[in-house]
């Protein structure tokens, strides 16, 4: 039988990747025991974790508190209705114990929203594949977490992670809601309404979590919405709008216009210059062995799926195009940074851009594997025997990739952090080479200090080289005063920072 009608043969390889994934992922989710707060941690939560320490865990006067954090940093800082309220909530305000669920807030939803873009696609293209969604979300989430181009920002620091890739997430799941609602036709009422409405809800969502992400979203809906506009469909609009809205309630709020008064930004020429040159060396720096593994992975069920009579042969008959789109989400969202800031930004950024390339490619490589049979008549039918004639062969090989992916990593534009492994062999060797516990400890002996109330005024010091662990590590405290929000947030008359010495 043919593998793609096999539900028992899917079910099995499903299970086998499942099982290796979840076993090259140990040393992730390991490390996370060791992660602590940071920086924006503090100033942030500093209301939520008042509450706890007076009340414990009381939610009415704890949702207060993140609102009134939200509402500060509404019109005092940035514009982000959303996100402010989130980031209150850092999981250390119970313990340090607990920073580590920072993880799991974060992959859980890219994992379930890139499940939910994959069974919007998949089923539409070819409904009899019931497994091959949350193969392929987990493929692409575990790249993701490979070959993050900053991991500390992406994983592991709860303040830079949640401000970007739930938004990130959200917006990849309305990309798969425009695709579906691209086939309105084939829907019951009930099921455009639904989709038309959570499209809504997102769309308000990511405008009220990050800029980047709310710029990512309209576009993309802007483009389903013209694509579909030539057919008289219309039920991307709704979702669209919010989007517009919400990102100009972000925009257009107080505390942006503070914020961005902070910065020099560039000149609208100089901007479009810089990201244009940034995004094109992100394009070489990213093409490299770990992503041409997905893209090997992503070859067969892309290929079944470009197969489907759901799509006209149209569809693939400009396969440069899906590069060319990919191109210029980039493109825009280093330039919005580039424009208000004057630079690219911080890592988190990056994380975003990079995750956005990766889906583009992988809508690209369905484009051309379409183009291939259906537009110029190119069979592939031969490879696919050949994959078949070796079948006892490819778990190896599907493993092997999997294993580079999880070793070599990605690079960065960003210099000196090509030398790092993958996020799973970094993790490794970090807990092996005992960075990771150095960390915590220093971390945690600090944290003694400021929770000790028999010291209203307290010192302490910076952490030194071997404490500073590079998927763990992501900024510190310098000589001087207290910049962080060390002070109210434990309490204390004063906090200073001493010299190592």
């Amino acid at each position: 039988m043919d593998f793609w009608h096999d539900a028992a043969a899917q079910k099995r390889w499903l299970r086998r990747f499942v099982l290796l994934t979840a076993v090259l992922l140990v040393p992730v989710f390991a490390l996370a025991v060791f992660a602590r707060p940071s920086a924006d941690d503090y100033i942030y939560a500093a209301r939520t974790h008042a509450v706890v320490q007076q009340y414990g865990f009381d939610l009415p006067r704890l949702l207060r508190a993140a609102w009134d954090t939200n509402a500060y940093y509404y019109e005092n800082w940035q514009g982000l209705y959303v996100s402010g309220f989130t980031l209150a909530f850092q999981p250390a305000i119970f313990g340090n114990k607990w920073y580590g669920i920072t993880l799991l807030c974060v992959l859980l939803p890219l994992f379930f929203c890139l499940y939910g873009l994959m069974r919007c696609v998949v089923l539409r293209l070819d409904p009899a594949q019931k497994h091959l969604p949350w193969a392929l979300a987990l493929l692409l989430t575990f790249a993701f977490i490979q070959g993050m181009p900053s991991p500390v920002e992406g994983l592991y620091w709860f303040n830079g992670a949640m401000n970007y890739l739930p938004y990130f997430s959200l917006a990849a799941l309305n990309a798969g809601l425009a695709f579906a609602l691209c086939f309105a036709g084939k829907l019951v009422p009930r099921q455009k309404v639904l989709y038309a409405l959570t499209g809504c809800v997102c769309s308000l969502v990511i405008g009220g979590g990050h800029q980047v992400a709310g710029l990512l979203n309209v576009l993309v809906l802007l483009l389903a919405a013209v694509l579909c506009a030539r057919r008289h469909n219309l039920w991307q609009l709704p979702a669209f709008v919010a989007a517009v809205l919400g990102l100009l309630l972000n925009v257009l709020a107080p505390g942006t216009r503070v914020r961005t008064a902070g910065f020099a930004g560039a000149g609208f020429a100089e901007a479009i210059v810089k990201s244009f040159i940034l995004a094109i060396m992100q394009w070489l720096r990213w093409l490299d062995v770990p992503l041409l593994c997905l893209l090997a992975l992503l070859a067969l069920p892309l290929l079944q799926l470009a197969r489907s009579a759901v799509l006209p042969d149209r569809v693939f008959r400009r396969p440069w195009l899906g590069a060319a789109v990919t191109f210029v989400l980039m493109w825009a969202m280093i330039f919005l940074p580039s424009y208000t800031m004057g630079g690219i930004g911080a890592g988190r950024l990056l994380n975003v851009v990079w995750m956005t390339f990766v889906l583009g490619l992988a809508a690209t490589e369905f484009l051309l594997l379409g183009w291939l049979e259906r537009v110029r008549g190119v069979s592939l039918h031969r490879a696919e025997r050949f994959c078949q004639h070796h079948a006892r062969r490819l778990p190896l090989a599907v493993a092997c990739m999997l294993v580079m992916m999880a070793c070599i990593g990605s690079h960065t534009v960003k210099e000196g952090q090509d030398n790092y492994f993958a996020t799973s062999l970094e993790a490794a060797y970090e807990l092996a080479d005992g960075q990771a516990q150095r960390y915590a400890a220093a971390l945690d002996e600090r944290e003694a200090i400021l929770t000790d109330e028999a010291q209203p005024e307290v010192s302490i010091r910076p952490l030194n080289e071997d404490e500073r662990p590079w998927l763990l590590f992501y900024t510190d405290v310098a000589p001087g005063p207290d910049l962080w929000g060390l002070t109210p947030y434990f309490a204390k008359q004063s906090v200073t920072i001493s010299d190592f010495e």
